[in-house]
C-alpha cells in the first residue's frame, strides 16, 4: 500500500507484493467448504419445495418431441440445426478446445496474470465483444429459421449436392471465421493500444457468449420439432 503522503501527492498505489500470499490451507479451503455447505443447503431446500418436472419412464421405442439434450449440450444441439453434424459436433468443439489450449503458447506476457480481463480496457473489450457476439448469433439463428441458406442457394439453380455442401459446410465455416476476424479488426481499430492478450480476450468472449446465447435459445425458445417459439408457448414433450 502507498504511504498517506504519497497518496496526498497523487501517487498511484503500489500493487501487492506477489510474495504476500494467501495459502490454500486454511484460508482458501475454508471459503470453499462454506460455499459448498451453502450450495448443499440451497439444493436441499429446492428439492423439497419444488417438484421436479419428471416425465414417464424412458421407452426405447418412443422419442419425445422435442428431444432436447441436457442443458450443457444444448449449444451443440443448436449448432446441429444449422450445419453438418460432423462440423457442429466434432470439428467446431475440437477446434475451440485446441485454440483455448494454445493461448498460453502465444500469450507469454506475465503482466496481469491472474487478474480478470487484465486491465480496464480488457473489461471494455469483453463487454463490446459480448454484445457483438449476441447480436451476431441471434441474427444468424433468426435468418436460418425464417429464410435459410439452402432456399437461397436453390434459387440460384445449384444442384442438390452443391446446396448441401455449401449450405452445411462451406458457408457456416465462412460465417464463423468472419465473426472472429471481423471482431479482431474492430477491437484493434477501436482500441489501437490493444495487445495480443486483449485480442484473445475478445476471441474467448465470442466462445462464452455463443455458448450462453445458444443455450438460452435451446432451453426457452425451441419447441415442438425444434421450431422457434416464445417461452410461454412451450409444451411438455409428447
Amino acid at each position: 500500500m502507498a504511504q498517506p503522503a504519497d497518496q496526498a501527492q497523487g501517487a498511484q498505489p503500489k500493487r501487492p507484493d506477489p510474495l504476500d500470499r494467501v495459502y490454500t490451507w486454511p484460508h482458501f479451503l475454508i471459503v470453499e467448504f462454506i460455499g459448498l455447505m451453502v450450495f448443499v443447503v440451497l439444493l436441499f431446500l429446492v428439492s423439497v419445495l419444488l417438484k421436479a418436472p419428471l416425465l414417464d419412464l424412458a421407452q426405447p421405442e418412443y422419442t419425445p418431441n422435442p428431444a432436447k439434450a441436457p442443458w450443457y449440450f444444448l449449444s451443440l444441439q443448436e449448432l446441429l440445426l444449422h450445419m453438418h453434424p460432423s462440423l457442429a459436433g466434432v470439428i467446431v468443439p475440437g477446434a475451440v478446445l485446441l485454440l483455448i489450449a494454445a493461448i498460453p503458447y502465444f500469450d507469454k506476457d506475465e503482466r496481469g496474470t491472474g487478474v480478470w480481463f487484465t486491465t480496464r480496457m480488457g473489461v471494455d473489450i469483453y463487454r463490446y465483444s459480448f454484445i457483438y457476439t449476441t447480436i451476431w448469433v441471434t441474427a444468424l439463428v433468426l435468418f436460418d429459421e425464417f429464410v435459410g441458406t439452402k432456399p437461397v442457394l436453390r434459387l440460384l439453380g445449384l444442384p442438390d449436392s452443391a446446396v448441401e455442401f455449401l449450405g452445411n459446410i462451406v458457408i457456416p465455416v465462412i460465417v464463423m471465421l468472419t465473426v472472429f476476424l471481423l471482431l479482431a479488426w474492430l477491437v484493434k481499430r477501436r482500441w489501437p493500444n490493444a495487445d495480443r492478450r486483449h485480442v484473445f480476450i475478445a476471441m474467448f468472449t465470442v466462445y462464452v457468449a455463443s455458448f450462453i446465447v445458444l443455450t438460452i435459445i435451446g432451453s426457452f425458445f425451441r419447441g415442438e420439432s425444434m421450431y422457434l417459439v416464445w417461452p410461454w408457448e412451450l409444451t411438455h414433450p409428447h
